[in-house]
């Protein structure tokens, strides 16, 4: 264990690895600097937005004027995908997030290219979705609710009045009928036999469920480089920043 947090920490001091903050409900603004004015802004809802035949360059001046964060481009990473500060844009919305006008406006520029965003450290960064996975980031989700386990209340015992007066009336010598069980007839034993899953089960279903349906080309056992493991009732997850903000939002 010891060992591991010293690898983490020598990754983080070389830049390869960031740590974001737990995610919990109770942790306070001031102490995640990545929920800052850059992420308020991105939620921030806008009446009307009318960006017809204007060139890029302008457009990202347009989100970064009502936006009042700070908006950096990686143009050199644009144009070596074909996009240029004069690429037209031409994007009509209503009441949306600026979220979803800064993704429309990416979209159209890039056409199919892959251009993306990512918000890190109160700053919005533009740049191609290949640049911005190569930045890892390491954040511990935990699940300690989500490995419970349910009683299952469905195999309630059997009132049987009738096989209570029948066994009343036959004395001490009853029985015939194969152990009827009296006032709480039993009964019910395949019921019983259930199989239980073990935590790390259900852990490993969870790990699934995320692997296959958020971005399944970005882990390690589909080619890519994120990774995902659980560890005392966490999962500890090393991926783009892109998965975490689909994990946790």
């Amino acid at each position: 264990m010891r060992f591991a947090r010293r690898a983490i920490a020598l990754a983080v001091v070389a830049g390869l690895v960031t740590v974001l903050p737990p995610s919990t409900s109770d942790v306070s603004a001031q102490a995640r600097p990545t929920q800052g004015v850059a992420k308020g802004a991105m939620s921030r809802r806008l009446p009307d937005v009318k960006l017809q035949n204007v060139s890029l360059g302008d457009a990202i001046e347009f989100i970064r004027d009502v936006s009042g964060a700070n908006v950096t481009v990686n143009w050199r990473a644009l144009e070596a995908a074909g996009v240029s500060k004069e690429t037209p844009i031409n994007v009509r919305l209503n009441g949306v997030s600026l979220r979803k006008v800064l993704a429309t406006v990416l979209n159209e520029a890039g056409a199919g290219t892959g251009l993306t965003y990512i918000v890190d450290e109160d700053v919005i960064e533009i740049t191609t979705q290949a640049i911005a996975d190569q930045k890892m980031y390491m954040r511990i989700y935990p699940i300690e609710d989500l490995l419970l386990e349910i009683p299952n209340f469905d195999n309630v015992p059997d009132f049987s009045l009738e096989s209570t007066t029948s066994n009343q009336g036959g004395g001490q010598g009853g029985g015939g009928g194969g152990g009827g069980g009296g006032l709480l007839g039993g009964g019910n034993s395949q019921k019983e036999k259930e199989v239980v899953k073990t935590r790390q089960e259900k852990a490993d279903e969870i790990i699934k469920l995320i692997t296959e349906t958020i971005r399944p080309e970005v882990w390690r056992d589909n080619g890519g480089t994120a990774s995902i493991r659980f560890f005392q009732g966490s999962l500890i997850v090393l991926a783009p920043l892109s998965v975490h903000e689909m994990i946790g939002g």
